[in-house]
């Protein structure tokens, strides 16, 4: 096995195991908080601080994390990121053997282990491409993407049979064993990045990264903006369904609880399949057609999964809203890759990262609104309108932009005859 495809083998697994174990953690604690307030007025509001607690990191140590991701050595800033995460769910485990009410300190160390992902994530996804090369980035994000949404799936069950089985410890210790997993794979890659050192040894006489640079790459590039901007937008309205999802299928269409663990497997498989789809896409404008494509068919199937009248209806209309979705994280995550400066990775995946989950916290609120005010099939469609709306825009802005581009090169041209 030669030392890409090693490397990439280990970046996979080591992911793979650490957001089981991630993803776990937060099922855990959430089922912790239910326990502990049962009250159906006071507990999803619990439940919401806690996911907006676990959000802030994200957002507001995006710009150092991105900076450090590009001037750090990549082995020593994933290790002692991957470190810091097992620390805190070994911490986590400790504390429901040491309190009698282990939720404070378990939110404490929920900040504790988001800063450690943030600080993480944009190392290892800017390694990418030193791991895999340029030419075959687009298809290793797409499968990357495809095994951390099937962790995103295993996770959460995990975590569910872990606390009914053993209790909250099993499960901060399982998550542990994976972050474990993380620190060894961030120890192995023979691959390895530190631009600052690299710069310094070459004497490029390049700048040494400023903080902010990260949004300034993306204020350069016109394209990204319009598609940054509609990928926010959409996150925000689809993943608002997520609130009224559940009454969706238990009470409007009398589904089973096994119905509705069967939907969340069917959009999660969609997802995988699309996500690993997408990576097989060469070329950037086949890509942008690809993400506006996909932003406005997954709109189309929130609309129809609201108004199907059938179980089988909203399977089929989820399994494509789940396709669709992969395809457009896949291809994002590949244009932001290919489209930025190799030395300014790092900064740019982490403020869009940031701007991700800031769109997804603020679901939470607009789902309950839509979810209360209008019922489940009302939000499904008003929810996919507003989607399909700002992708159709999104699409129009960007055609506008390269009408625009080739205008300017054809006046050029006929000065120049």
């Amino acid at each position: 096995m030669d030392t890409a495809s090693r490397d990439f083998f280990i970046t996979n697994a080591a992911r793979f195991v650490s957001t089981v174990g991630y993803t776990a953690v937060v099922v855990a604690i959430m089922l912790e908080i239910q326990r502990n307030f049962p009250d159906p007025g006071f507990g999803p509001w619990a439940i919401t601080g806690y996911l907006a607690l676990a959000t802030l990191p994200a957002v507001l140590l995006a710009p150092w994390a991105g900076k450090l991701a590009d001037t750090h050595d990549s082995r020593l800033l994933a290790g002692f990121a991957a470190g810091t995460s097992l620390a805190a769910a070994a911490l986590m485990a400790t504390s429901t053997h040491l309190l009698a009410n282990p939720l404070p300190a378990l939110f404490g160390l929920t900040v504790l282990l988001e800063a450690a992902t943030v600080l993480g994530t944009p190392t290892w996804q800017a390694l990418l491409p030193r791991i895999v090369g340029e030419d075959r980035t687009p298809r290793a994000m797409g499968n990357l993407q495809a095994t951390l949404m099937l962790a995103g799936l295993v996770g959460p069950a995990l975590g569910g049979l872990l606390t009914g089985a053993g209790g909250l410890p099993v499960v901060f210790w399982a998550a542990a064993a994976g972050y474990l997993g993380l620190l060894a794979g961030a120890l192995l890659l023979r691959t390895r990045r530190s631009l600052r050192a690299e710069s310094a040894s070459l004497d490029t006489g390049r700048d040494s990264p400023k903080l902010l640079d990260g949004l300034r790459e993306l204020s350069a590039d016109r394209v990204l903006q319009v598609v940054l901007g509609s990928l926010v937008v959409v996150t925000l309205f689809g993943s608002a369904v997520n609130v009224f999802e559940v009454f969706l299928v238990r009470e409007t269409l009398g589904g089973s609880e096994i119905d509705y663990g069967l939907l969340t497997s069917i959009i999660g498989a969609g997802l995988i399949a699309g996500s690993m789809l997408a990576g097989w896409i060469r070329s950037d404008q086949v890509r942008l057609a690809a993400f506006f494509g996909a932003a406005a068919g997954t709109s189309i199937c929130f609309c129809l999964m609201g108004l199907a009248p059938t179980m089988l209806l909203l399977f089929l209309a989820g399994a494509a809203a789940g396709f669709g979705i992969g395809v457009l994280n896949a291809a994002f995550g590949a244009l932001v890759i290919k489209r930025t400066s190799e030395h300014r990775r790092g900064q740019v995946s982490s403020i869009t990262q940031a701007l991700s989950r800031a769109a997804a916290l603020g679901a939470l609120g607009l789902g309950g609104f839509l979810g209360s005010v209008f019922g489940p099939r009302i939000g499904f469609v008003a929810s996919g309108s507003a989607a399909l709306l700002a992708s159709l825009c999104g699409a129009a802005l960007l055609l506008l932009r390269f009408r625009e581009q080739e205008s300017v090169e054809q006046q050029l041209a006929d000065r120049v005859e």
